[in-house]
Order: structure tokens, then C-alpha cells, then sequence
């Protein structure tokens, strides 16, 4: 098993890898990590929701610089991720079917399949680490769309969101500027 599936496993079991965990504070992760790279915003007619990312790990915060979701472009095969103080590993991310399931098994996980009629060939497998937190780990039959579907499907990408947060508290404005449009 690669080091990356077993972080998988502990990201299904518990809603975090590493500090980008559902609901991390931004300035916290930034003190952990460094400071992000600045996606922009996620509709144009409003700075928040705004993205952010350490490395490959593409990150979504609210106004109240809480995270919102992320996810993490497997498909590349391998991935930047962020380390403390700053740094940046890269880890190979070529997952199995077979090698992801024997182990969400083995951290006790439960999942269920979902597809789409208008994607054949991709499913996901979506797990609850906790009450309304969604893990979803996406599969496609296939590494590129002009090869042949394989009989092992390969982890495609990874994302994790929310469902709780519905209103957000209107930022302290007698605070100083946290650097990111407070």
C-alpha cells in the first residue's frame, strides 16, 4: 500500500490530512503552512467564497476565513502537498480501486457508490467522517479518454466539503487586516 492511499484512509476516517480539515481556521493553516497562493474568487460578483491553496491542495474559505472544501487533482499522478514551516512533498498518487477499498476497510470506513448517468465511467466512492462532512474519492475507468477502460479504475480526485454552514458571521471589522480582504 503507497503512503498516499493510507492518508486517504485517515482523510475518510477523520475529514483531515494533515491541518486541511473541514472547518480549519485560514490563518491558522497559514501559521502551519505558510502562506497560500491566491486562487481568486469563486463567483465574480463577491470576494467570498475565495480560493487559496498550499501546493497542488486547492483550497475553498468562507469570509469568516473558515474552510469550506478542498480537493486534490490526483489525476497527475503524483501531488505537491503542503508540509509545516512551509515546505512542499511530493507524493505519488497512482491509487487502485482495489488498493483504496482494502483501505477504507481496514480504518473501518463506509462508503457509498455514487454515479451519474451523464458520466459513465466514473464513480465515487463518498464517505461521512462526521455529521454533515462529505469525503468523496472519484474513479474513472480509464487513465486518458482515448485508452480502453481498465479492470482496476484509478482514483481520479479527492474532495472534501460541507453542509453546516450556512450563514457566515460578518467579519470584526476592529480587527487589523488579516492580509486576505478582511
Amino acid at each position: 500500500m503507497t503512503a498516499f492511499v493510507t492518508h486517504l484512509a485517515g482523510l475518510a476516517a477523520t475529514g483531515g490530512l494533515g491541518g486541511l480539515r473541514y472547518n480549519a481556521s485560514l490563518p491558522e493553516l497559514a501559521a502551519r503552512y505558510g502562506d497560500p497562493w491566491d486562487g481568486g474568487r469563486v463567483h465574480k460578483e463577491s470576494r467570498w467564497p475565495h480560493a487559496f491553496g498550499w501546493g497542488d491542495a486547492q483550497t475553498v474559505f468562507c469570509r469568516c476565513r473558515r474552510l469550506r472544501s478542498f480537493s486534490l487533482p490526483v489525476w497527475h499522478g503524483e501531488l505537491e502537498l503542503p508540509v509545516p514551516d512551509g515546505g512542499l512533498r511530493t507524493i505519488d498518487t497512482h491509487v487502485t480501486e482495489s488498493a483504496l477499498v482494502a483501505a477504507l476497510t481496514a480504518a473501518h470506513c463506509t462508503w457509498d457508490t455514487v454515479t451519474y448517468e451523464n458520466l459513465p465511467g466514473q464513480r465515487t466512492l463518498e464517505v461521512t467522517p462526521a455529521r454533515e462532512v462529505r469525503v468523496g474519492l472519484v474513479l474513472t475507468d480509464r487513465e486518458a479518454y482515448d485508452e480502453p477502460p481498465l479492470e482496476d479504475w484509478l482514483l481520479h480526485k479527492v474532495v472534501l466539503w460541507g453542509y453546516d454552514h450556512t450563514d457566515c458571521p460578518e467579519p470584526d471589522r476592529t480587527l487589523p487586516d488579516d492580509g486576505w480582504g478582511a
